[in-house]
């Protein structure tokens, strides 16, 4: 079933491509880029706004799955391609009977495509965006809504254990903590954050401070305490996330973002006797609904640092790079 636009389409769009993977200025924001055509069961989205995330540079310098799909998929093929998984947009040209012309919609997408103004996305991917949540948050949202939610999942905490989470002011970890504050209060956990005296401060834009359980300044030299506590929520990895494991107790657990950090984990871990577990994102379009309706209810904060115009996206991954974002980059398409 195809609901077609009163409006008809444009022939091209503008749009940002990489032909090469390297620093941010490989990217080209260019005028005459051809508009996806829509598959079945897909939606074409006219973007409105384009989360950015740590996954999109390292797509763009070439490392991980990302970027093994563009080299596959486009650059093989003497094609370019175009970055961005996260998107908030209206549908303009339907090929679903769920979503109609006008609908308001979010979703994750591993296909990249949303740094450009229209973008085809599969259907069962798509989440309606409720009223009260605009659309810019809801651009900032895909990845690390359905991310925070689904690592909280995986990482199945008991009642009572103590957990201890790195980075809480970032991307991921800003609606995590929340998520696991959450957890203090119903079910008995105690929560110990790891993150810079700037970033501490700021976590009472968040969460009741008075609730946390301590806090590891990692910018002071030094072993850090050991807590013997039960699990770690590792949102850095590398020597960050070795440098945490002495947190924990003998047998504890490690769950790391990304998941390119386990084997280096799993060695530093090794005397303590760590179960050490990665984590991806799965795409969901109910999970999509469920993050926005904690928003919506105002159960989750969602920060957002800066949004940029989609022609500024190579400063915009200059920041991000940075790694010290409070909250959220987004890109303002239209």
């Amino acid at each position: 079933m195809s609901t077609l636009s009163n409006k008809p389409l444009p022939t091209s769009q503008c749009a940002v491509l990489i032909r090469e993977f390297g620093e941010p200025e490989v990217m080209k924001y260019q005028e005459g880029v051809d508009i996806p055509e829509l598959q079945d069961d897909q939606v074409l989205i006219k973007v409105a706004y384009a989360g950015i995330n740590p996954v999109d540079y390292k797509t763009r310098q070439g490392k991980g799955w990302g970027a093994d799909n563009i080299q596959k998929e486009k650059f093989d093929k003497g094609q370019p391609a175009i970055l961005g998984f996260d998107v908030a947009g209206e549908v303009v040209s339907s090929n679903s009977e769920q979503f109609a012309i006008g609908d308001s919609v979010a979703a994750l997408t591993f296909n990249g495509g949303c740094y450009a103004e229209y973008v085809a996305v599969d259907a069962k991917l798509l989440a309606k965006v409720p009223a009260t949540v605009s659309l810019e948050q809801a651009g900032a949202l895909p990845c690390i809504g359905q991310t925070a939610l689904q690592f909280v999942d995986f990482a199945d905490i008991k009642d009572d254990e103590h957990v201890v989470i790195n980075a809480p002011a970032g991307g991921v970890g800003h609606l995590l903590i929340q998520l696991l504050m959450d957890k203090v209060t119903k079910n008995n956990n105690k929560v110990t954050v790891i993150c810079s005296p700037e970033k501490y401060a700021k976590l009472d834009e968040l969460v009741d401070k008075s609730q946390l359980t301590g806090w590891i300044d990692y910018t002071k030299d030094g072993d850090f305490p050991e807590l013997h506590a039960d699990v770690l929520l590792d949102l850095v990895g590398g020597e960050a996330g070795v440098r945490a494991l002495s947190v924990l107790k003998s047998g504890g657990r490690v769950n790391v973002l990304p998941t390119i950090w386990v084997d280096k984990l799993k060695e530093a871990g090794e005397q303590k006797s760590l179960d050490v577990a990665g984590y991806k994102a799965q795409r969901s379009g109910q999970d999509m609904a469920r993050v926005l309706q904690l928003v919506a209810d105002g159960t989750l904060t969602l920060k957002i640092q800066q949004t940029y115009p989609l022609l500024d996206v190579v400063a915009a991954h200059h920041e991000l790079q940075k790694g010290d974002a409070f909250g959220k980059i987004v890109l303002k398409v239209s």
